[in-house]
């Protein structure tokens, strides 16, 4: 298990998406660790610490030790049609605050497939997952997090599917309304030991409210003359101990305004594991952009899981075309990772 690859112990704990198969809209698709209290309560945890050095083409070398991620995921179930999760999430070289990173209550009628969510949410658009250190590009241009939401939700067999609503940071001519609509789709199947797969797409009516794209329209007070909707498809195939991952997730008309008025910003990430033995891993990128952040990158990590539920990673990564505080240029990073999961 390469559990130093984790991310999103929300999403690995819940299912947010597809209950058999999608697991971590950030993560190698590998399950949580979970400590049970009684027969109500769930806590699953994840730390992770991070060496790096960064040798940019314009600039100094620099290096650094953080306390990358440390994430814990709550679980709370009353009764088997409501449920509570709630996910806290510190790190570093992000908002460097603990923030509670997603509470919502899930509400299952019975004998019925469909289920309803409401709270602070991380939308459906996009899957994210990876078998490398760092998040993949797709990430940077499309995760969707901190809105609350409402949403409703299908889940029977192999399939599943949700659809979204909530108040975005973007809004058209200055409007001040639940504006979003996210829908996803996916069909998988992780336990097979023939085939391995997962296959989703996902749909935005206004992109410019993820993340990577949301602080474009700072300079507007948030405000746009025009929704620009977006699209990602996903796919993940398993063969034994190969594991192949593809994304691709892009705007789907340019932008009339905000920073990359002009611009139609896409993202896509292609990755090749291999399981060498059974504690030890290796991932292969190749990833790149158009009218965002990056233009292309591409490197390696191994990782070694020495004990349960503790791993080592280490990581090469070549960025070409990187925009760093506005500056352009190329840069190698490499990272030792050291995680835990409980």
């Amino acid at each position: 298990m390469n559990l130093s690859f984790s991310r999103s112990l929300s999403l690995a704990l819940l299912g947010m998406l597809c209950s058999t198969g999608l697991q971590a809209a950030e993560s190698n698709g590998e399950s949580v660790a979970s400590t049970r209290f009684g027969k109500n309560i769930a806590l699953a945890g994840l730390i992770e610490v991070e060496g790096s050095i960064t040798d940019p083409s314009v600039g100094k070398t620099s290096s650094n030790i953080i306390l990358s991620t440390f994430e814990l995921g709550l679980e709370a179930k009353l009764n088997e049609q409501i449920s509570g999760f709630a996910t806290l999430l510190y790190e570093e070289d992000g908002d460097d605050e603990l923030l509670v990173d997603e509470a919502f209550i899930r509400v299952t009628p019975a004998k019925v497939p469909l289920f309803i969510e409401a709270g602070r949410i991380t939308q459906a658009f996009g899957d994210f997952s990876t078998g490398m250190v760092a998040d993949p590009v797709t990430l940077e241009l499309a995760e969707t997090k901190h809105h609350g939401t409402v949403t409703l939700g299908y889940e029977e067999g192999l399939f599943g599917a949700r659809v979204s609503a909530f108040k975005a940071d973007v809004q058209k001519g200055g409007d001040d309304a639940v504006n979003t609509i996210v829908a996803a789709l996916c069909v998988a199947d992780e336990e097979s030991e023939k085939l391995r797969y997962r296959v989703g797409a996902s749909w935005i009516n206004n992109i410019a409210a993820t993340d990577g794209l949301s602080g474009d329209y700072e300079a507007l007070d948030g405000s746009t003359s025009e929704l620009v909707g977006g699209v990602g498809l996903s796919a993940m195939a398993g063969f034994g101990p190969v594991d192949l991952r593809a994304e691709y997730i892009t705007a789907l008309d340019e932008f009339a305004d905000g920073d990359r008025a002009g611009r139609k910003p896409l993202a896509w990430n292609l990755e090749a594991g291999y399981a060498v033995s059974e504690p030890v891993a290796v991932t292969l990128r190749y990833a790149g952009a158009t009218d965002f952040d990056l233009r292309r990158q591409y490197g390696a990590a191994i990782s070694y899981e020495f004990t349960e539920n503790t791993a080592v990673a280490f990581e090469y990564l070549r960025e070409k075309g990187r925009v760093d505080e506005g500056v352009k240029g190329n840069r190698d990073l490499f990272t030792l990772q050291l995680a835990m999961e409980f």
